[in-house]
């Protein structure tokens, strides 16, 4: 609503500020409401990101609540160039000794050469491609069909096998056909008849299988790809190396381990550094956070503390996490995190550093335990966070209905207040104009007697 000023109030002898000044007065309910408004939105925003946090923190706990999870395992191998892999959640700790003896290869066919790969026809006629499996694709060669046009068919034949034109700059006819079986092994061999074209091809390099000595047993496969071989570990083959004898391990990934830990204790911290900063005073403005009335939230970081000790009950090698490095700050409530302490216990006793986090027979474990408060906390339907955000979202409502019938009530008593001043000043000048009309009239003061 813009402010209206009439000059014909001056005039009659009204302060035009007046109206404004009652119309400012009228408007201080609906911006009473709209600061309430902006209060609880501020809080659900508040609300919100404290949620938020503690999911963050939930997520971390995905990587240390069962034994599937904590257990970070990797590969060592003594030869890397020759033999790496991957290891898969619960796999079995153990070493092993093996030999590459021959790695698997391709089929590959070499045809006699030609001077182009664009211009020259390859003659015309019929190729057939046939594999070990005993699958055959039929090429139609049509006439003037050049080198390059023949790849592309063969390409496009789905016929288990690619081809390329390669050029080796042996002239007169250094462009020839290079075709390789898509599969390696020996079941992938291939043959190619050429029937009544140019062509002539040439077994380049024979396809075979993988050969390898594992733990001293002959080991084959058709590619260089070993996941079968030990449960839940993939080895891939590099290169062969006959006679040398490669040591491979499965084993504790430290270095993982420590980061999923590291990880839970940073949003844990977070979370810890959210709710006390709530209850400190802001130096410049005076006011504590927006949730420092809230009493739920303190209610959230005496739940999480109380899981911290869901540890085991003895007979362990670490039985707090203040043993392996991880304490408790008596002011804050944050957790210190001795990254090199932590390190030596897991080196020291994986498995026991372990039984601190998973459940075991014997105990709920720090990251299933909270897991649950959060679980209690962010619940769609009964979780505080969530209840706390819905009944923010219907005081809002709330207010919003309450701010659209206080502006309704604003614009009808402004205008009412224009129109009185209106009617008001109406009134005035017809009086001012009666004045001046009787003094005209009658005279303006006459002279007075001595």
């Amino acid at each position: 609503m813009g402010i209206k000023f009439n000059p014909g109030l001056k005039a009659a002898g009204i302060d035009p500020g007046m109206v404004e000044k009652l119309v400012e007065v009228q408007k201080i309910p609906l911006q009473s409401a709209q600061k309430r408004k902006q209060k609880t939105v501020e809080e659900k925003k508040e609300v919100e990101a404290l949620n938020g946090l503690l999911s963050e923190l939930d997520g971390t706990l995905a990587n240390l609540k069962t034994r599937y999870d904590f257990y970070k395992l990797k590969l060592d191998s003594s030869h890397p160039d020759i033999v790496d892999g991957s290891v898969a959640a619960g796999a079995l700790l153990g070493t092993y000794e093996m030999e590459v003896r021959a790695m698997a290869r391709s089929e590959k066919e070499l045809a006699y050469g030609f001077p182009d790969k664009d211009d020259t026809p390859v003659g015309f006629g019929f190729m057939l491609i046939e594999r070990d499996d005993g699958e055959e694709v039929e090429i139609e060669v049509e006439p003037y069909t050049t080198l390059q046009g023949l790849a592309n068919q063969i390409n496009d034949s789905d016929a288990g096998v690619k081809a390329m034109v390669i050029n080796t700059k042996y002239y007169p006819d250094a462009y020839r056909l290079l075709v390789i079986s898509e599969k390696s092994g020996k079941e992938a061999q291939i043959y190619l008849d050429e029937d009544t074209t140019f062509l002539e091809f040439k077994e380049q390099v024979t396809g075979r299988n993988l050969d390898v000595l594992f733990e001293d047993v002959p080991v084959t496969d058709e590619d260089n790809t070993l996941d079968e071989l030990i449960d839940g570990v993939t080895l891939s083959i590099r290169r062969s190396e006959p006679g040398t004898r490669i040591q491979i391990s499965v084993v504790h990934d430290l270095d993982a381990t420590v980061e999923g830990i590291k990880n839970f204790v940073d949003k844990y911290n977070s979370v810890a550094n959210f709710i006390n900063g709530q209850f400190i005073e802001n130096p410049d403005t005076g006011q504590y956070g927006v949730l420092s009335g809230d009493s739920s939230i303190k209610l959230v970081m005496r739940q999480l503390q109380s899981a911290l000790v869901a540890l085991p009950k003895g007979g362990e090698r670490f039985n707090t996490l203040t043993e392996i490095g991880i304490s408790t700050n008596p002011k804050t409530g944050t957790l210190d995190f001795n990254e090199s302490k932590v390190r030596e216990a897991l080196t020291e006793d994986y498995d026991s550093v372990a039984n601190l986090f998973i459940r075991t027979s014997r105990s709920v474990g720090v990251a299933e335990a909270l897991a649950q408060k959060l679980k209690n906390f962010r619940d769609p339907g009964f979780g505080a966070m969530k209840s706390r955000i819905r009944a923010l979202d219907k005081i809002i409502d709330g207010h919003d209905k309450e701010i659209e019938r206080r502006e309704r009530q604003l614009e009808s008593k402004e205008a009412s207040i224009r129109r009185r001043f209106t009617a008001l000043e109406t009134t005035l000048s017809s009086l001012q104009g009666q004045s001046n009309f009787l003094k005209a009239r009658f005279g303006g003061g006459g002279q007075k007697a001595n």
